[in-house]
């Protein structure tokens, strides 16, 4: 628990405002890739990098961001990220070249490695109970929302007016700003929250040079180039390496054991697929709208409305519900409100207005969005065990990076072909959409499977307190359930389950 008297709300706040800058400044640039293009004299192969160069050090440095905050502490990571991120978000502004530029975005994506997953740990050991904590990992993924569409329209009104250089000036000076703040408000928490182990510095080096490979090649997306397919072959010899020595070090980088939790993996998948269909769905729509119903780049920032700022109400939303019904439901609705988002949107033509089918893509999508990534987010995090808060909130957000730049690739692969095969570009972006409408329906059916309802996960729950309690009394225990009372073993003592005020079971000892 953190030793300091300010409340938990301005805490969050903090880290709400870090998770903000990130999205907004993703969001922003985004906008201003045609003007960037243009005055930096970017070639068609080179301009994808800008954001390709970001993604590519988060992806890959997020698992040792999270470790190093997990063995010598949370806030000082998270300081250190935001305060790399902003001098190169400088370095980004002062940028007259595409090489710099290209590097300076991916010193960006390594600050923000060190940042978010030590601002998720942070907000678990802030938020110990589960009720309180799965609300305000809601309210930390709304104020990504929030960046996406304030990022948005900054970006299309600073490109159009004052310059794109702004977007990384103003970027710089928020994160120095949130860095102070960071300082005086988040606590020092107990040292028995860090993990007391050794640093895996081989497994570390092992594991970044083996998704730098495989997320470099994937970036790349030409498949038939020399240095592609050795990246990946290297890079997939890197990972049984990897493997081989997390599964004989004495202090592993990625504990393996954390992948024999059934929910947890399939958190891991559905985390990768939410954010592929993401990454698919705002590409192809942005192209839809620009390159076929021919809006400005403001007005299209204008069009991506509905998909931003109802997270506001619908992320904290999800929070709620999510201790009362458990995350199962939620994630069917949120993954099949992505399907009938991505769906409607496939079906437009280049004379279609916006409101009949654009708008209410982008409404349903935003439902979508909100219920599946709050959902899978708490359910993956709140399982970290002491010590590996960083490490969890890691792995889910390298899942998801890793993941997604895999499905995006592929799908850019099949709208390409389609484009070389029929001349139709609307075509190309169409199929787009209808593979990330078969990602979420993949999304809906590994819910189904693997997911475990709210009643299955507290009875596993209850068994384990039970075993537990026969265990602390060496077997000596009468268990007593109130609507069939059964005794197991005779003895001194007796539990009964009696329902709390959250509407879990717990289990009371008698003597």
């Amino acid at each position: 628990m953190p030793s300091t008297k300010v409340p938990k709300w301005a805490i969050l706040v903090v880290f709400c405002l870090a998770q903000f800058l990130d999205v907004a400044n993703l969001s922003a640039v985004n906008i201003s890739l045609p003007t960037i293009k243009t005055e930096l004299h970017f070639s068609e192969s080179e301009l994808p990098w800008i954001v390709n160069a970001f993604t590519l050090t988060f992806g890959t440095f997020l698992l040792i961001g999270g470790k190093l905050g997990d063995k010598y502490g949370h806030k000082r990571f998270f300081m250190v990220g935001l305060l790399w991120f902003s001098l190169w978000s400088l370095v980004c502004g002062l940028s007259n070249s595409v090489i710099l530029l290209c590097v300076a975005r991916a010193m960006q994506g390594l600050g923000a490695a060190l940042t978010i997953p030590n601002s998720l740990a942070l907000i678990q050991f802030t938020y110990t109970e589960e009720i309180e904590k799965s609300r305000a990992l809601s309210v930390f993924s709304s104020s990504g929302a929030l960046g996406f569409g304030i990022g948005l329209v900054l970006g299309g009104v600073f490109t159009a007016t004052i310059g794109w250089k702004y977007i990384f000036y103003i970027s710089a000076i928020m994160g120095v700003l949130i860095a102070i703040i960071a300082f005086f408000v988040i606590p020092e928490f107990s040292l028995e929250n860090r993990a007391h182990t050794k640093l895996d510095l081989v497994g570390a080096i092992t594991i970044t040079a083996a998704l730098l490979a495989i997320v470099y090649a994937i970036s790349d997306g030409h498949w038939s180039s020399v240095q592609v397919v050795v990246c990946l072959v290297v890079g997939t010899l890197l990972l049984v390496l990897f493997v081989w020595i997390e599964k004989r070090v004495e202090s592993p980088m990625l504990p393996l054991t954390i992948f024999r939790t059934r929910m947890f993996t399939a958190m891991l998948v559905i985390g990768a697929l939410y954010q592929t269909w993401y990454l698919v769905y705002n590409l192809y729509c942005t192209l839809i709208f620009q390159e076929i119903m021919g809006y400005s780049a403001l007005n299209t920032a204008y069009a991506f409305f509905p998909l931003a700022f109802p997270g506001l109400v619908l992320n904290p939303l999800a929070g709620y519900l999510l201790p009362k019904v458990g995350a199962k439901p939620l994630l069917i609705l949120g993954t099949g409100c992505m399907a009938i988002s991505a769906a409607l949107f496939a079906i437009a033509k280049e004379d279609t207005s916006y409101w009949p089918l654009p708008f209410p893509s982008m409404c349903i999508g935003e439902l979508g969005i909100a219920m599946t990534y709050t959902s899978a987010m708490v359910a993956a995090l709140t399982m970290a065990k002491t010590g590996e808060h960083g490490l969890n909130s890691a792995v889910f957000s390298v899942a998801m990076q890793a993941g997604s730049g895999l499905g995006l690739a592929i799908t850019n692969a099949i709208s390409d072909a389609v484009i070389q095969s029929t001349g139709s570009h609307l075509k190309g972006y169409q199929v787009g959409l209808w593979v990330g409408f078969a990602v979420t329906l993949l999304c809906v059916f590994i819910t189904l499977v693997f997911v475990p309802s709210k009643s299955t996960l507290e009875k596993k729950r209850l068994a384990k307190a039970d075993a537990a309690t026969l265990e602390a009394a060496g077997g000596d225990v009468t268990f007593v359930d109130p609507g069939h009372k059964q005794e197991l073993d005779k003895g001194s003592f007796s539990t009964e389950k009696k329902p709390d005020q959250s509407g879990l079971t717990s289990t009371e000892v008698k003597g």
